[in-house]
C-alpha cells in the first residue's frame, strides 16, 4: 500500500488509467493516529485480454477494531488478488460476457471475504494477536471494502460497507451503480469482520460503453459534502472528471493530496482516499495505446 503522502497510478492497458491518493485525516493528525484507509491498483492482461483492478478500504478505527489499519491493507490486497485471478480464469476459459458477469455477482463476495479472512488469520498468528474468547479475531481487523474490475466490455463493482462508487460518463452524467443501503442509518456500516459478511455485499455490472471516470471514495469525502446523495457531492465528482479532461490525469493526481487535506481540515476531519479510473470508450480500444497519462481519457 502506498504511504498516505503519496499517490500512485497504473500503466496504460488500452482500457485507460487508474490513479489513487490517500491522506491522513485532520482529526487523526491531531490525535497522533495513522491513516486507516488503504487502496491498491493493478493493471495488466491475461490471455491477451486487458483489465484494470482497484480496491479501496476504510478501517473502522475504534478501540474494538484496533488492528483495522492492517485489516484495510489486507482487504485491498485480497480484493485485487481475487479480481485478477477472476479475470484470468475468465480470459483463459473464454467465458462469455453474461456468464462472466453472473459469476462475478454470485462468487466474488464469497471468495474475497474468504481470502481476507485467510490473510487476517495469518497476520494474527504471526503477531500473536490476543482476542476475547467471545469475539472472533476478525473483529479487531474490521474494515469496509470497495472493489472494481474493468474489462473489455464491462465494469464490475462490489462493495461491503460505506463509501462511494460513482461513474461520471463523458457527457457529465453521474451514475451511482451501488446506491446507499436503506437498511443502514447514520454512521452504521457493514464490515468484512461480520459473521455473515459474504451476504452483505452489493454488486453491479455495467457496460463499459463510452467509458468515463469511475471514482471510489471513502466516506470522509462525501461527509465533507453533506453526504452521498447531496448535490454538492455530485458537483465535486463531476468537477474531478472535468478537471481531468481539461488539465490531464497527472495534474489532477498531483493536486489531489492538497485538495483532500483541505476537505478534511475544514469539514469531516476523517481520513480520505480517492481512487479513480479513466476508462476509454470501447470504440477507441484499437487506436494508439501509447497515450500519455496527461492526455485525459
Amino acid at each position: 500500500m502506498p504511504a498516505p503522502e503519496e499517490f500512485s497510478c497504473t500503466c496504460e492497458t488500452g482500457l485507460g488509467w487508474a490513479f489513487g491518493c490517500s491522506r491522513t485525516g485532520a482529526s487523526h493528525l491531531r490525535a497522533g493516529r495513522p491513516c486507516e484507509d488503504a487502496y491498491a491498483l493493478w493493471s495488466g492482461s491475461a490471455g491477451a485480454e486487458p483489465c484494470i483492478a482497484l480496491a479501496v478500504a476504510d478501517g473502522h478505527g475504534d478501540p474494538r477494531h484496533d488492528r483495522s489499519r492492517t485489516g484495510s491493507a489486507l482487504a485491498v490486497d485480497a480484493a485485487t488478488g481475487e479480481l485478477v485471478a477472476f479475470h484470468r480464469s475468465y480470459a483463459i476459459g473464454n467465458v462469455a460476457g453474461q456468464q462472466f458477469r453472473a459469476a462475478f455477482k454470485a462468487d466474488f463476495p464469497r471468495i474475497a471475504t474468504r481470502r481476507w479472512r485467510e490473510l487476517v488469520m495469518q497476520d494474527s498468528q504471526r503477531q500473536d494477536v490476543r482476542v476475547d474468547p467471545a469475539e472472533p479475531v476478525f473483529s479487531r481487523y474490521g474494515t469496509t471494502l470497495m472493489a472494481a474490475l474493468v474489462v473489455t466490455d464491462s465494469i464490475l463493482l462490489a462493495q461491503i460497507g460505506d463509501g462511494d462508487m460513482v461513474l461520471v460518463r463523458p457527457g457529465g452524467q453521474v451514475e451511482f451503480p451501488l446506491p446507499h443501503d436503506p437498511v443502514l442509518a447514520g454512521n452504521e456500516t457493514y464490515s468484512l469482520s461480520s459473521a455473515d459478511a459474504h451476504l452483505l455485499w452489493r454488486t453491479a455490472t455495467i457496460d463499459r460503453g463510452n467509458g468515463g471516470v469511475l471514482l471510489c471514495a471513502t466516506d470522509g469525502i462525501s461527509d465533507s459534502f453533506a453526504g452521498t446523495e447531496s448535490e454538492e457531492f455530485a458537483v465535486f465528482v463531476r468537477s474531478v472528471a472535468d478537471r481531468i479532461r481539461t488539465y490531464g490525469n497527472e495534474a489532477v493526481a498531483t493536486a489531489m493530496g492538497n485538495w483532500l487535506d483541505r476537505f478534511s481540515a475544514i469539514a469531516s476531519g476523517d481520513d480520505m482516499t480517492l481512487v479513480w479510473a479513466c476508462i476509454r470508450p470501447r470504440e477507441e480500444e484499437k487506436t494508439d495505446a501509447s497515450i500519455s497519462a496527461g492526455e485525459g481519457w
